[in-house]
């Protein structure tokens, strides 16, 4: 009672005789924020839990508009987690939810460390929330593992946590280049007559809408670390592509940066810096990124990860083991300097170095698609999904060379799942349920 005594203190509303009339108050936190605290309550007539967030001091009127709105337009339905009432007194707000009982992050990852198939389970209902959302012009823009839970009784996922959603206002929106494009085309400037290169006066009168690097850091688009002023769809599904590359790499947070710099550094590491330095120069930006550094390789990234990079080095068949210095100065545990880089940014993409399961070339495919650094070139949400159900389409298909095609994928299946069986071992690992099940394409 100690923990309800301090709340009702400090949040006024939860002492409001409406809220107390219909709720009563649980010692239980289900998690805490820089914008407010989530506790339990029961709802006196029905008798069942509800999540109560609990904030108490109001900082922007038009956060928390939009996050009603959402919630009551789109609550309950494709994942979004159900809306049941709002409270306000005295600057402090709450906002009563659905209970969704879920597991941890820690947990996400062991289920994925099991079960090579969580992965794709958990990403395709991450992208039918995010559809739903863009659907209806609102942005996430903080998708994160936490955000987005599980409940393995059940089996179902709820996405949470609108704080800092907004409406989506791409079609508003104009690179730096579009801009000062505009301002040459229009009035005339009496120093440089607007013609040819424009003037200092000129320059700083280009303005276009910024925003403060909204979300959690480690999560955050490129386009929104250089401050673009993007409040689109992209956001969230470079967001939800990390997502799935934690769970692949079992790895939470995949990126801990220290501020936007080193976040911006992260990314160069992972998508190489020549892929930011033009998707930056696309938005009318100069960015060098200083020392260069090559695109990963985002197969034998995954690989390396989840089976360890001495495992995999023993084991050449699985994986050539080349050797690289930059790879080992980046990977603090990769001794042996096995190389998990590409040559340069358009070489070597969805390679999947030989493997024939479908499921692998899948996850790669999905990554390079979600993780594209262009914006413009990004898959959407419903793109996304589209792919998933192509992977689906194909493993139900027989095509009339499908017996015969299929024997001979499962002999090469079969050699390499013998050589994922020496890497388990090697590492130390032993099989889960669903590890070392080939999934044989029966397409022409």
């Amino acid at each position: 009672m100690r923990n309800i005594d301090r709340w009702q203190r400090n949040c006024p509303v939860l002492c409001e005789e409406n809220f107390k009339s219909k709720y009563e108050l649980i010692d239980e936190v289900i998690g805490e924020g820089s914008f407010g605290t989530v506790i339990t309550a029961i709802a006196k007539v029905q008798g069942t839990k509800r999540a109560v967030k609990v904030i108490r001091r109001l900082r922007k009127v038009s956060f928390l508009l939009i996050e009603l709105k959402l919630l009551t337009q789109l609550g309950g339905f494709f994942n979004v987690i159900s809306f049941y009432d709002f409270f306000h007194a005295s600057g402090s707000i709450l906002i009563v939810m659905e209970y969704f009982e879920h597991c941890s992050v820690a947990e996400l990852l062991m289920h994925s460390r099991r079960e090579k198939t969580f992965p794709l389970l958990y990403f395709r209902n991450l992208l039918t929330a995010l559809a739903y959302l863009h659907d209806n012009n609102f942005v996430h823009r903080d998708v994160k593992l936490s955000n987005f839970l599980y409940n393995p009784k059940q089996n179902s996922f709820r996405i949470v946590d609108f704080g800092l959603a907004t409406i989506n206002r791409s079609e508003n929106e104009q690179t730096q280049r579009a801009i000062l494009q505009e301002l040459e085309e229009n009035e005339e400037c009496s120093e440089c007559g607007r013609k040819g290169e424009l003037c200092l006066k000129c320059r700083m009168k280009t303005s276009r809408e910024t925003y403060t690097a909204v979300g959690t850091p480690g999560i955050r688009a490129p386009e929104l670390l250089f401050g673009i002023g993007t409040c689109a769809a992209p956001l969230d599904v470079f967001s939800a592509g990390l997502c799935l590359l934690s769970l692949l790499a079992l790895k939470h947070p995949f990126f801990m940066p220290a501020n936007e710099i080193e976040n911006i550094a992260n990314l160069a590491s992972l998508v190489g810096s020549e892929a930011i330095e033009k998707m930056a120069l696309s938005e009318g930006l100069r960015v060098t990124v200083s020392p260069p550094s090559k695109p990963l390789d985002f197969n034998k990234l995954v690989i390396c990860s989840r089976y360890g990079f001495d495992a995999v080095s023993r084991c050449s068949e699985w994986l050539p083991a080349d050797k690289c210095a930059s790879c080992a100065d980046f990977c603090y545990n990769n001794e042996n300097g096995l190389c998990i880089c590409r040559p340069a940014s358009n070489e070597g993409k969805y390679s999947t170095n030989g493997l024939v399961d479908d499921l692998p070339i899948l996850y790669v495919d999905l990554l390079y698609h979600s993780l594209e650094v262009d914006r413009r070139s990004r898959y959407s949400a419903h793109r996304l999904l589209q792919v998933i159900e192509a992977y689906d389409r194909r493993n139900f298909y027989d095509g009339p060379n499908g017996k015969a095609r299929s024997i001979e994928v499962k002999k090469r299946v079969e050699t390499q799942q013998g050589c994922l069986n020496l890497l388990l071992r090697t590492a130390g690992w032993s099989r889960g349920p669903g590890w070392c099940q080939a999934n044989v394409s029966l397409a022409s």
